[in-house]
């Protein structure tokens, strides 16, 4: 019997894309590892547990047990070792009209991002010039890069329309409404002239990371630099966020270097890889 044929109607694999591969290494070896019943909270909650590393953890679905209940299946590949949501949700259709990001910034403004800004301003290499963010948001980042180092050119990269109007038109930003594993990109950032690249929250969500970060490392010129964060399994604990589509452990992340072309200068690991990355 399959439930989800017989009960259709209370239970159901959530998304609506079915992968046959791999969407890191391409390869077909998958199998199915996790079958997680989630249910979207109406507002984010964070955990109160005192003392110990998930204190103040927020959580966006929790596993009650009700109907009807989607379901969220995870595989994994036998070749990188990657874990993906399968089916995954369509996140590009979502985007591309989203205006969360807008929302956030006219009510919150950008402080959440201000640790992260005055850090990637210490990581830009010499002579920097050109720092592209991409998938980009509402451009809080670069607003903040921008208050410290007035003096670089700043480009955003992002499928949301209405995230691109409101860079350029409220923060007179430049920006661009980008495909970022789909679009031919050479037209907006001219080969071998980006002196760092941002990809922060942006590697688990596009179709295919390899091209993405491809694309990224041919935008760098020799001695530029690549900031990357990625969903990250390994010897810790996986926090409950089924809207991640995409982690990958030691072996993704050395492919991941492989196929870019790019090197490491520095590697922290918990629930997320964070690394600094060079082009030779």
């Amino acid at each position: 019997m399959n439930p989800f044929e017989r009960f259709g109607g209370q239970f159901k694999l959530a998304g609506n894309v079915t992968l046959d591969a791999c969407p890191v290494c391409g390869s077909t070896e998958i199998a199915e590892l996790w079958r997680l019943p989630q249910n979207r909270l109406s507002g984010t909650t964070h955990l109160s547990a005192p003392g110990t590393k998930m204190d103040k953890l927020y959580l966006q679905y929790l596993p009650l047990l009700q109907t009807p209940q989607e379901i969220y299946r995870f595989d994994i590949c036998g070749q990188c070792e990657s874990i993906f949501l399968n089916p995954k949700h369509d996140d590009q259709a979502t985007y591309l009209n989203d205006t969360s990001k807008v929302r956030s910034f006219v009510k919150n403004g950008p402080d959440e991002f201000a640790s992260w800004s005055r850090r990637f301003v210490d990581m830009l290499p010499k002579d920097t010039r050109l720092v592209i963010d991409a998938a980009c948001g509402a451009g809080q980042v670069l607003w903040l890069m921008r208050e410290l180092r007035p003096d670089l050119r700043y480009l955003g990269l992002e499928l949301s329309e209405p995230s691109v109007r409101f860079m350029r038109d409220d923060l007179g930003l430049e920006a661009h409404q980008a495909d970022l594993d789909r679009d031919d990109l050479d037209g907006v950032v001219a080969p071998g002239t980006a002196d760092f690249i941002v990809v922060q929250e942006a590697y688990e969500h596009v179709r295919s990371p390899i091209v993405l970060m491809k694309k990224m490392a041919r935008m760098l010129r020799p001695g530029g630099r690549l900031w990357l964060t990625a969903q990250y399994w390994g010897d810790n604990e996986l926090q409950i966020r089924v809207g991640e589509p995409i982690y990958i452990n030691d072996v993704g992340f050395d492919y991941t270097l492989e196929q870019c072309g790019l090197k490491l200068v520095s590697l922290k690991k918990d629930i997320k890889i964070r690394a600094l990355l060079e082009k030779p």
